[in-house]
């Protein structure tokens, strides 16, 4: 795996949660100097429309060279603001519907003219709360002609579609690693893939690595997003930091589907320093490649065929106590 590793821009501004905010605003300039002292960043996931406001394709590009940073993808925001709130690519109104895909298509725009490609999108609105509240199959065919039209517009850029089970919706329409494969083939299209997002995969209790292997053999393992939980809720803490084998067994399955795609760090800093955060995140996944490459790729995946889990346990857990 030779994957780039890129940041979530809007972690570097004010955060907030239900209950407080946490750090100073910071505008498009001051952010990208923040990421600049991020270890290992080398790249940024802006937010449409929110981080290109009153911005140039030119401009744009001006202000990465100056900080020697590239765009991993755009990520296109269809939940924040209230005309999506019902719903973006499975509003009832046709307007909202439209609406959203020309967020999706000026956001590829964006992604070709700033060299990335790629955008990604997480349809968190779209789902439902209740039973009995949206008819699935309508609301299920309105997604799938929506991403169709925009990824029709491009065909050079990629649009990818990450899943989640909750949040803000109580149930999201596309929650799982499974589902946005089969959305995938229902659309039919080279350029519409899949982003794994490390939590939200542990929130479900799927296995990333299995998740991974399941994207790549489909060619569908577009965009990583990585973060950690205690499969209760996306906490988006640092990776590995709590889940550490599932971390271990997601960088050993990256590394065997060859991925050498962006690695994009998805962590919420509220208590803690934002850069020290995400240069955290950027040393889980330095270490976890010094781990493998101490006890041994070969060895591990041999035991793996074995499917000796005593065996395997044994060996790891001796080698971390020397």
């Amino acid at each position: 795996m030779k994957g780039k590793y890129s940041v979530i821009l809007g972690f570097l501004g004010q955060l907030q949660d239900r209950f407080a905010n946490y750090h100073q605003p910071r505008n498009l300039a001051e952010k990208l100097a923040a990421v600049a002292e991020v270890q290992g960043a080398t790249g940024i996931e802006p937010v449409f429309p929110g981080d290109f406001q009153d911005m140039t394709f030119e401009s744009y590009r001006q202000l990465l060279a100056r900080h020697n940073l590239a765009v991993s993808s755009v990520n296109i925001n269809l939940k924040n603001e209230a005309k999506f709130h019902q719903g973006a690519l499975t509003s009832t109104d046709p307007g909202i519907r439209a609406e959203a895909v020309r967020y999706m298509k000026t956001g590829m725009d964006w992604a070709a003219e700033l060299g990335a490609n790629l955008i990604t999108v997480c349809p968190l609105a779209d789902g439902h709360d209740y039973p009995f509240e949206i008819d699935y199959g309508k609301a299920w065919q309105w997604m799938v002609d929506c991403l169709t039209e925009a990824a029709e517009y491009r065909p050079d850029v990629r649009l990818s579609v990450e899943y989640k089970q909750s949040e803000p919706r109580a149930k999201v329409i596309v929650p799982n690693v499974g589902v946005v494969l089969y959305l995938c083939e229902q659309i039919g299209l080279d350029n519409v893939g899949l982003t794994l997002d490390t939590g939200h995969s542990l929130y479900i209790n799927e296995s990333p690595a299995q998740a991974i292997h399941l994207a790549a053999q489909a060619n569908r393992l577009f965009l990583v997003h990585i973060n950690d939980n205690y499969r209760n809720w996306d906490w988006d803490l640092i990776p590995g930091s709590v889940n550490y084998w599932d971390w271990l067994e997601t960088v050993l399955a990256l590394e065997a589907v060859n991925y050498n795609g962006w690695l994009v760090s998805d962590v919420f800093p509220s208590r803690t320093d934002p850069v020290e955060t995400l240069s955290a995140g950027y040393r889980a996944i330095q270490n976890a490649q010094t781990f493998l490459d101490k006890f041994g790729r070969d060895r591990l995946n041999e035991m793996i065929q074995q499917r000796d889990v005593i065996k395997t346990f044994d060996a790891l857990q001796e080698f971390i106590t020397g």
